[in-house]
């Protein structure tokens, strides 16, 4: 006596095909017509339903007259077989989804008030386009978040463009131009705010939203002060939250030194002024920067392609 097949080996045995073309056969008119549909003859028809059949152990359909009707078993297992396909094809998506970038987990660092002005409508824009991938933005200084992108603890970083920070293995692409520095003040507390015309050493003596050491704004401010021979202004607090400090600088005399293009964003709303000083600094570059042996993953390749698209756009 033949013994049934146990579980795990009629789940072996049972392919795709052999589903494919038992609901076929369901819903067509004859199985020319399934065969006509399948690209194969009428003959590889019947032999791929005989072939489930035998592995099954009982029919799936039976003739009546120039008819064909499911068996009893055939309407009960016919379903399930149709959920295997669906749940087949769902799989087939998801893998095509993550093997194109459609899906999958980013992790972007921003370590600039720049890159965190530049990246939120990327962010934004790319989210939309490719709203399967799970983005994991974070932020933090400089040469902390360089080091987490070196650790592979990121897979792509917004920052200043610092050959002294950035090793050589990786890939760059350009996001903004350099900007200059300007410093802002309160246009209501500031005693600065109205000056006509104003020195380092004036700023000097004004309390100030500095930036934390390790970043490259501080060594911008720095290197400013000690140009003029002064050193850090000893007033004020280190905040190298962007928040925070547009809070400062919207309810407090505090100065902060900040790219153009930030400075004018508080500006805008009149609560600030830029403040009638050439500083004869810019910042760097701000890109992305990411590991060139990691530009297969998928999702960071889209993001790359991405970002160069809205680049270019911005440039034309």
């Amino acid at each position: 006596m033949v013994k049934p097949p146990t579980v795990e080996s009629l789940a072996a045995r049972l392919k795709l095909r052999h589903l494919q073309i038992a609901l076929a056969l369901r819903d067509a008119l004859s199985a020319k017509e399934v065969a006509t549909a399948a690209n194969v003859s009428e003959s590889a028809v019947s032999k791929t339903l005989a072939e489930l059949e035998s592995q099954l152990g009982f029919k799936l359909f039976e003739r009546v007259g120039n008819a064909r009707r499911l068996t009893e078993m055939g309407r009960q297992v016919l379903p399930m077989m149709e959920l295997v396909l669906a749940q087949a094809r769902g799989l087939a998506q998801s893998v095509m989804d993550v093997r194109d970038g459609r899906q999958g987990d980013l992790r972007i660092g921003v370590a600039t008030d720049m890159g965190k002005l530049s990246l939120a409508p990327l962010i934004h824009a790319f989210n939309q386009a490719r709203p399967g991938v799970a983005l994991d933005v974070q932020s933090g200084g400089y040469r902390a978040m360089a080091d987490l992108l070196l650790d592979d603890k990121l897979d792509a970083l917004v920052c200043y463009d610092s050959a002294e920070l950035i090793a050589s293995g990786l890939g760059r692409l350009r996001l903004v131009p350099p900007q200059p520095l300007v410093v802002v003040a309160n246009a209501r507390l500031s005693p600065l705010a109205g000056k006509r015309r104003l020195t380092l050493k004036d700023l000097h003596g004004q309390p100030w939203c500095k930036p934390r050491p390790g970043t490259m704004m501080h060594d911008r401010l720095t290197a400013l002060f000690l140009a003029g021979d002064l050193g850090l202004p000893p007033l004020g607090i280190q905040a190298s939250d962007l928040l925070l400090t547009d809070e400062f600088i919207r309810g407090t005399d505090y100065l902060v030194m900040l790219p153009l293009a930030a400075a004018q964003r508080l500006t805008a709303s009149d609560n600030a002024v830029i403040l009638p000083v050439d500083l004869r600094a810019h910042n760097p570059p701000t890109m992305l920067a990411w590991q060139r042996a990691a530009e297969g993953q998928p999702t960071l390749q889209q993001f790359l392609r991405f970002c160069d698209e809205q680049v270019s756009v911005g440039n034309t």
